[in-house]
């Protein structure tokens, strides 16, 4: 699959989700916990070793803009911090491998609570003049681990989407592809000639090539009569 075309399928899908989770949870009134589906998809782009690292980060960011477009948050506040998440982990992947649904599902939730408190103190720095509330921050803290378990649960499932939609796009890029025809012979070995008329064939004809025999010996010469005086 072309990068650009992977880096696409992962921001396309990353907007979805969010429209999706936040959308079920308005419509069902929901008060628990909502995942980040942002966080997962950061974990793995950054345990994807087929990606760049300049690729990763840019889907990062560009991942961390739109939820700052989605949640109301200063923007770059949360493309700063999913891309530092990014560049962590991307260096955590050169050292283990996120390999099973429950480590994948850790690594999720890590990411999601390294990026909750990134936020945090990015929020608290900005605070004063963001004119923001420090108690409402302070109270916030206090439900990041919740955040981390939902992001957790939620794991495997949109890890799985993103492996469906992979095989998806191959399939149909296979489809495309020009294959011969089943009634077509198979192509055979060069045909050999025949010789002229009246050409002698050496021992070494009759045999398959890269055959090392030698030719048959030449017969002696007839013993010479001697004349009488």
């Amino acid at each position: 699959m072309p990068p650009m075309l992977r880096a696409a399928l992962v921001i396309g899908l990353g907007w979805v989700l969010m429209a999706a989770v936040a959308g079920l949870g308005h419509a069902f009134a929901l008060t628990i916990m909502l995942p980040s589906t942002t966080a997962i998809l950061v974990c793995q782009v950054a345990f994807d070793r087929e990606r760049s690292l300049p690729a990763g980060l840019a889907v990062a960011i560009i991942l961390g803009y739109l939820e700052d477009l989605h949640q109301g948050l200063p923007t770059g506040t949360l493309s700063l911090s999913f891309g530092l998440v990014y560049l962590a982990f991307a260096w955590l992947s050169l050292r283990v491998q996120a390999e099973g649904t429950i480590v994948r599902a850790i690594a999720a939730g890590l990411a999601c609570l390294a990026a909750d408190l990134l936020t945090w103190a990015i929020l608290v720095s900005l605070a004063d003049p963001l004119d923001l509330s420090r108690p409402a921050l302070q109270s916030g803290l206090r439900t990041l681990h919740w955040h981390a378990l939902a992001t957790m649960l939620a794991a495997p499932a949109v890890w799985g989407m993103i492996a469906g939609l992979g095989a998806l796009i191959r399939r149909i890029g296979a489809q495309g592809t020009p294959r011969p025809h089943h009634g077509a012979p198979a192509p055979g070995p060069a045909p050999r000639l025949a010789p002229r008329f009246g050409q002698r064939l050496g021992p070494r004809s009759l045999l398959s090539p890269g055959s090392t025999a030698s030719p048959p010996a030449s017969p002696p010469p007839a013993p010479r009569l001697a004349c009488p005086p």
